[in-house]
């Protein structure tokens, strides 16, 4: 019974964080400011749910404790989430999906990417936080990491479901995504590639459809398709083969909960 209602509370803990993250900019439309402090409130209560709910280290206990190497992790995923996402931006045009005509003005360039790189990163670590992890204690304290890639990795194309809604493609894209995201968790210990990844791509995402759908470049006769969607699928399944051919040889970091719980067992003795 203990079990069961351990595992109650982490349930409830993520439901409550998902509604606040997913469930707030659907009922009030934020201006920046008001965004930045609603994206700030999201780590001051998950902070504050891990250490006084939860009992652990704050958001450290979540992979964001600072490491040796966390920087080039973030830094090593942005340029794969950046480059598989260009990749795939230039399928689309070889295909005939949009015709470029031109850039638009560098002011309006330099303005919109410099508010996306703050906003994007911000957006993807909160995604990671909540799917990635705030389920990694949880599964390191049970010793069930065998099933942390599979239970993630569908919770994420469930919850993607605030943003794509339901659908084959959406879900089966999230999974190819999501799967690819928890295996750098389970093989670095933390979650900061995943955070890269996921920054890059959201990056070329903006570059090419900005906050109000005209990025840098000007875009025409737009096509839409399944097919177009298959190939999104296909292009993003290439993350896998690459994160796995960068980290197969790499042992996790130690699970900073356990170094606290050794440290302080030696200084008791």
């Amino acid at each position: 019974m203990k079990n069961k209602s351990h595992l109650l509370v982490w349930v409830i803990g993520f439901v409550l964080l998902n509604l606040y993250f997913n469930g707030i900019p659907k009922l009030f439309t934020l201006d920046v400011l008001p965004w930045l402090a609603f994206t700030a409130g999201f780590f001051v209560v998950a902070h504050l749910f891990a250490k006084y709910v939860l009992r652990l280290k704050g958001l450290a206990a979540f992979g964001l404790y600072l490491q040796q190497g966390w920087l080039k992790l973030l830094l090593t995923g942005f340029i794969l989430g950046l480059s598989i996402w260009a990749l795939k931006y230039l399928v689309f045009y070889l295909m005939g999906k949009y015709e470029a005509t031109g850039l638009m003005d560098s002011g309006y360039i330099l303005g919109m990417l410099a508010q996306a790189l703050l906003a994007m990163l911000l957006v993807s670590a909160i995604n990671d936080v909540l799917v990635r992890g705030y389920w990694l204690p949880y599964f390191r304290k049970n010793n069930l990491m065998p099933w942390y890639l599979l239970v993630t990795t569908i919770l994420y194309a469930l919850d993607d479901f605030w943003n794509e809604g339901m659908s084959i493609t959406n879900f089966a894209f999230s999974m190819v995504l999501g799967l690819s995201l928890a295996y750098t968790v389970v093989k670095t210990g933390n979650i900061w590639m995943a955070i890269g990844i996921h920054w890059g791509s959201n990056m070329m995402f903006r570059a090419m459809a900005g906050f109000d759908g005209q990025g840098i470049w000007k875009l025409q006769n737009t096509k839409d398709g399944a097919v177009y969607e298959w190939v999104s699928i296909l292009i993003t399944a290439l993350l896998l083969p690459v994160v796995y051919a960068l980290l197969r040889n790499r042992k996790p970091a130690p699970d900073p909960e356990i170094m606290r719980t050794t440290a302080q067992s030696k200084i008791a003795a």
